[in-house]
């Protein structure tokens, strides 16, 4: 039964990644609210958010996810 052992591991590795990114998301939303967009883009970026991600979430508000600050 190792290929149950092996799903439980990745998906508790891909909600780690999730949570990771989704608080490299709000950091980066304050950081763009406090110092600028790119300083938003860059706290993001270096802290491995795709930049995708970076640039829907610091152009539009409206493109957020619930989870995003606001």
């Amino acid at each position: 039964m190792d290929i149950d052992t092996d799903i439980v591991v990745a998906s508790v590795a891909d909600e780690r990644r999730n949570k990771d990114v989704e608080m490299a998301v709000n950091r980066g939303i304050a950081a763009a609210v406090l110092a600028g967009i790119p300083e938003g883009m860059r706290v993001m970026l270096e802290a491995g958010v795709p930049k995708e991600i970076c640039t829907r979430v610091l152009n539009s508000q409206t493109r957020r996810r619930a989870s995003d600050w606001h």
